[in-house]
């Protein structure tokens, strides 16, 4: 069947951006300059581009046939809830799934778990089950199985999977043959999430062509973590590893609410690179040994390839003279140049743009003017809702962790909203949420057919039939986050007039108009580090430049597979949060770190391989260094006195235990450079390089309980699921410091607020003299009338 584009998804949960995968560039993810790129023909031989396809060996791998897959996809995970619960006589949930460009489903199994009220009508009432709108079948209910779980199996006809799919489960149910009341309690149907779509698929070979980029190696379609292998040398340069971060920073941007791991491999496996798409950086000096007999590259280059690890995938190979090169060739891929077309190119260096701006991250919200709704979400359909208890509309905000928004009255929202009018005044209403926490609720008022709730604002033609209106509304600033979601829920009330006539029809609908806005422009930034909430949250302080063009990555002088890993999934990371590709980050070994001594650090590696966790031990607020590791503990403060003094309030080790042990332990550290001051470093370390990657897994399941200046992760096994878990320990420990401007009253203002016993003794001091001087002036008078008599 012939692949098309499903082009009525439905947002659900985070996977709302599945409204415009199918019309998103794919290519062009922010902004591009000038670059001059050279395509050879797609059938040319280029000694300086392409590689041998492998050994004899490899080439007959090559011919043979693809294996097949089973995926397991759960309901739940796919439509972010636990249960579907499907009410009303026509009550539905629509999940939204999707088919990679190189596969191919021979067999679809839907298992479908799920329970209905024992108060229907079984030969009334049923689930019909659709994909992409054609019926598949229908699951008939029974007085027997009523009111306990039931499991069915339903066969899915694989010829109706596309590229984008949306499965429906159509609840239709009645309880009485005649005056039923549509909203009764007693119409229900759960469907758990637990429930499978099972999925026996085929790779399909694809040609090599650049053009498909950023296909096969990232395909929008799938919804899982994207998992992406990194080819290099038996030991890559600091200039190899950085075109490698760039390129790891573009596909995290891609890959976006999905997550991305990369994971590397040195000097391929067994002769040959792993099975599966890949990405190879090789330069004359450093490849893999599989690419020894290939002739000397002569510039920059990108070529796809067959991948002779397993004959069927593809490799893109980003070669070059030396790691320069390899740059070069990594700024032409994360920027999207036109030219990329055929089997390979060869790319010709441009000037670069100038240097982003602070805060100016695609992804963050602006600081130079208000934010528009419009520019938060990827598609309008995320504004809309339909139905009398729709699905919340959700407005995703990632704001500067640096934000000083100390004593202000809030941050502002222009809030422009639009619903269908009640019948009459009602219990229909708007409500406004933060972070699930309640800002504000609207009372939706009945309105007459084409006339306006309010005509401030909205024109004529827009307001037919619409209820319009138009709210300012302050956000507390103390529930705002890094990550933070505004949440606009309607519902609607529903009316019953006799007792056999039924609500009106369900065309009640509600939106947010995208020309909302909210803003944060005006406030100053200043924060107080180390903070390991802000890294774990937007990669801060180091994502403040969206290219990380003050950010410096120091790796062990010898980095193995798990420090690369952590790196590439680092900037991965940060690519998701701003949006934008690091294509100005630094990378160097220890004995270079006084060339970035300017520039915020991230440290990767384990000692004694990372040198700069001993050379700077006396500036670390824990050391996890093999099997010796040095915990310390906060000391309570002495008493709410001893803070308002003015005395060191700054959380000072109270205890400080040495310990040994063997067991597997990772850490966060933040602390202030001792190149520079008010430059942070954060070293990602453990007892023993293996142990990095769990580090990683904490940041994709746990980063919320990440804070203070110290961070443990430990892994332990679930005693339930019996599988291997990590555990978080959060420590704030050590000397603090500041970033950021704060006008000179703020800068007052604000250490007096932290010193309140000072703050009363100067209240008590100026009382005094107001006092001192009423007194004076009332003497002064008195003399001067004692004069006025005599």
């Amino acid at each position: 069947m012939k692949r098309s584009t499903y082009a009525n998804l439905r947002p659900i949960g985070r996977a709302a951006a599945l409204t415009v995968l199918a019309t998103a560039p794919l290519l062009t993810p922010v902004p591009a300059w000038p670059q001059t790129v050279v395509a050879a023909a797609s059938g040319a031989t280029s000694t300086a581009l392409l590689a041998p396809t492998g050994t004899p060996a490899a080439v007959s791998a090559a011919r043979s046939s693809p294996p097949t897959q089973v995926r397991r996809l759960n309901l739940g995970q796919l439509g972010n809830q636990t249960a579907f619960r499907l009410r009303t006589t026509e009550g539905r949930a629509d999940i939204n799934f999707g088919l990679r460009a190189d596969e191919l489903v021979t067999r679809a199994v839907l298992r479908l778990r799920y329970a209905y009220s024992p108060s229907l009508i079984p030969e009334h009432s049923h689930i019909k089950v659709l994909l992409n709108d054609e019926l598949m079948t229908t699951l008939s209910f029974t007085a027997a199985q009523a009111g306990q779980p039931v499991t069915q199996e339903v066969p899915i006809d694989p010829r109706f999977i596309v590229d984008f799919n949306r499965l429906t489960l159509q609840f239709v149910g009645h309880y009485a043959q005649n005056c039923e009341l549509t909203t009764h309690s007693s119409l229900w149907a759960d469907v758990s999430g637990a429930s499978e779509l099972e999925l026996t698929v085929r790779p399909i070979e694809l040609r090599d062509n650049l053009a498909t980029l950023p296909e096969p190696f990232f395909d929008p379609r799938d919804l899982g973590r994207l998992n992406l292998p990194f080819v290099f040398a038996a030991q890559p340069s600091a200039d190899t590893l950085r075109a490698a971060g760039i390129t790891a920073s573009w596909f995290g941007q891609l890959a976006a609410w999905r997550g991305a791991r990369f994971t590397a491999h040195l000097d391929g496996v067994d002769g040959a690179p792993p099975p599966g798409h890949a990405l190879v950086f090789a330069t004359n000096s450093e490849r893999p040994a599989w690419l020894a007999q290939q002739p000397p590259y002569n510039g920059p280059g990108l070529s796809m390839q067959s991948n002779p690890g397993d004959g069927w995938s593809r490799l893109l190979l980003v070669s070059g003279r030396d790691g320069e090169d390899l740059r070069v060739a990594a700024d032409a891929l994360v920027r999207g140049a036109t030219g990329l077309s055929g089997s390979q190119v060869a790319v010709q260096a441009s000037p670069a743009p100038g240097t982003r701006t602070p805060y100016d991250a695609p992804n963050w919200v602006r600081m130079d003017r208000p934010t528009t709704f419009g520019e938060l979400v990827q598609a309008p359909q995320q504004l809309q809702a339909a139905g009398r208890q729709p699905d919340h509309i959700r407005v995703d905000l990632r704001i500067p962790p640096d934000l000083y928004t100390w004593k202000s009255r809030g941050v502002p929202v222009d809030l422009k909203f639009r619903y269908t009018p009640p019948v009459r005044a009602s219990e229909s209403r708007m409500t406004m949420s933060l972070n699930d926490a309640l800002v504000q609720a609207f009372n939706l008022r009945a309105s007459e057919p084409g006339r306006s709730a309010d005509r401030s604002w909205a024109p004529p033609l827009m307001d037919r039939g619409l209820a319009v209106e138009r709210q300012r509304v302050m956000v507390s600033p103390f529930q705002l986050a890094p990550r933070s979601q505004l949440q606009y829920a309607y519902s609607f009330a529903t009316h019953r007039g006799g007792d056999c006539e039924n609500p009106a029809v369900d065309n009640a609908r509600g939106a947010i108009d995208p020309d909302s806005t909210i803003d944060f422009s005006g406030y100053p930034h200043y924060a107080e580090l180390p903070q390991l909430s802000h890294f774990a949250s937007l990669g801060f302080p180091f994502t403040r430049y969206a290219d990380l063009s003050q950010t410096a990555v120091v790796m062990p002088e010898q980095p193995g597979r798990e420090d690369i890993e952590t790196l590439l999934t680092l900037l991965g990371r940060m690519g998701e949060s701003t949006g934008y590709p690091a294509t100005r980050v630094a990378v160097v070994g220890p004995q270079q770190v006084a060339t970035v001594r300017d520039r915020d650090l991230l440290l990767i590696g384990a000692a004694p391989g990372q040198r700069l966790l001993q050379d700077w031990s006396t500036h670390l607020p824990a050391m996890v260094m093999g099997t010796q590791r040095r915990v310390s503990q906060p000391a309570r403060p002495v008493s709410a006195l001893y803070g308002g003094l003015g005395l060191p309030r700054e959380p000072a080790a109270a205890t400080q235990e040495h310990i040994e042990g063997t067991g597997p332990l990772a850490a966060l550290l933040g602390f202030e450079s001792p190149l520079t001051s008010g430059r942070s470093v954060v070293a990602v370390t453990a007892g023993e390089t293996r142990d990095l990657p769990k580090l990683l897994d904490a940041l994709e399941t746990q980063a919320g309980a990440m804070h203070g200046s110290v961070v443990l992760v430990r892994s332990l096994r679930d005693g339930i699921t019996g599988r291997d878990a990590v555990k978080v320990e959060s420590i704030a420990v050590g000397p603090t410091y500041t970033i950021g401007v704060l006008p000179f009253w703020m800068v007052m203002g604000h250490w007096l607020w932290e010193h309140p016993t000072l703050l009363g003794l100067l209240l008590l001091g100026l009382a005094a003299t107001g006092l001192l001087l009423l007194w004076k002036l009332w003497l002064a008078l008195r003399l001067r009338r004692g004069r006025a008599r005599a």
